[in-house]
């Protein structure tokens, strides 16, 4: 999570979200990521609440190539 520098959130009630402030606090510390939240009428499944999406930078030091399999 620490390599985490951007979250959107598209939301379908951005007044229930906003009072889970406080979970951001158990898997990021500051810095905290950038964050967008957009609320919308609805998401692709009826269930959904909240759709994530993150932008993440590893540093070269920790970067591994994936395994790729051979065809």
């Amino acid at each position: 999570m620490e390599d985490i520098y951007s979250l959107v959130h598209h939301v379908t009630d951005i007044k229930g979200f906003m009072e889970t402030g406080a979970i951001r606090k158990r898997y990021f510390k500051p810095p905290f990521p950038v964050t967008t939240t957009v609320e919308v009428s609805r998401l692709y499944h009826p269930d959904l609440l909240v759709e994530i999406t993150s932008s993440a930078e590893i540093p070269l030091a920790r970067y591994v190539e994936p395994h790729r399999n051979s065809i």
